[in-house]
């Protein structure tokens, strides 16, 4: 199955279209996030990549914390120790003047 590419106005890159394989592999975006998570796989192959389960977790992680997709934002913001409810109150909250 090949995913296409996506031009996204909130993904800002001058060095190629969404794809799996630029954000996964090729970005200097996210260079530190690869670093700590796909580098020590030991392979530039996305297939390689996705098919096995240590990378199949560090890919999520990835996605997970570069925050491209916004179905996963809840879950980074649950693991960073925000809750859905915590940010809706925050929105709901009104704004203080400042003096």
């Amino acid at each position: 199955m090949r995913v296409s590419e996506v031009i996204s106005p909130d993904y800002k890159c001058s060095e190629g279209a969404i794809t799996v394989k630029h954000v996964l592999i090729k970005c200097p975006k996210w260079s530190a996030e690869r670093e700590e998570l796909i580098t020590p796989l030991s392979t530039t192959s996305v297939k390689e990549v996705l098919t096995s389960k240590t990378g199949g977790r560090a890919a999520i992680k990835m996605i997970q914390r570069t925050k491209i997709l916004d179905q996963f934002k809840a879950v980074v913001e649950q693991e960073e120790g925000r809750t859905v409810e915590d940010k809706k109150e925050e929105e709901e909250e009104p704004e203080e003047e400042i003096e």
